[in-house]
């Protein structure tokens, strides 16, 4: 396993998650990024500033850092966490951080700003235009305390949208959220059980719950 693959599998859930509690912030609203202002709106109401990670090309398929987009003149205060992220790459010898661009085939956007997301504690969003696509992760959205049924849900989306390893992935999930693993039982505070057993190349071959009533 490489290195991002392995940092990507110990980071996927918990950024999910996140993007799970994001979707359920802005819904359905359109969005619209004002690069001079630093933010993003969504609808009429809801306003976040924004730190640019990156952008898909349609055209040949590749990704580009935010940092290296030199033509583009972004802000510099809109890539302070990028330039981090690369930073990061350089300390812990991961490529796909450090090199200025590379095919989609390699890691696409939304692989890159999971990882970016479980490292930083940010939502990101893809804000799709002509050509291309453009990833960025917002500041300030109101955090959302996990429960276990959506700790359930997101697990069996995300083994069904991205490649990484199971047990490593799942092991790290739940002791980034507090909760003990062990013997594939996790136990969450309110007293609900997550179920999860592994076949013998460490995928998920069941996963269940018990989730007590609320009074």
């Amino acid at each position: 396993m490489s290195a991002f693959d392995d940092l990507f599998s110990r980071h996927v859930l918990t950024a999910m998650a996140r993007q799970f509690a994001l979707a359920d912030v802005i819904g359905e609203r359109d969005w619209a990024v004002d690069l001079g202002a630093g933010s993003v709106t969504f609808g009429n109401d809801l306003r976040f500033p924004i730190q640019l990670l990156g952008s898909e090309s349609q055209g040949d398929n590749t990704w580009l850092w935010a940092w290296a987009n030199e033509a583009s003149n972004l802000p510099p205060a809109l890539i302070h966490l990028c330039t981090w992220m690369r930073d990061y790459g350089r300390s812990q010898g991961i490529a796909e951080l450090t090199d200025r661009t590379f095919p989609l085939s390699r890691a696409d956007g939304h692989r890159l700003a999971l990882l970016a997301s479980g490292l930083t504690g940010r939502p990101y969003y893809r804000g799709p235009y002509e050509g291309g696509a453009l990833f960025f992760h917002l500041e300030g959205v109101p955090p959302q305390e996990l429960q276990p049924e959506r700790a359930l849900t997101v697990i069996s989306q995300t083994i069904s949208a991205f490649p990484f390893d199971h047990r490593t992935g799942v092991t790290a999930f739940f002791e980034q959220q507090g909760w003990p693993f062990a013997d594939g039982v996790a136990h969450h505070p309110s007293g609900a059980t997550m179920n999860v057993s592994f076949d013998d190349l460490g995928r998920i071959s069941q996963l269940n719950g018990s989730i007590p009533p609320r009074g």
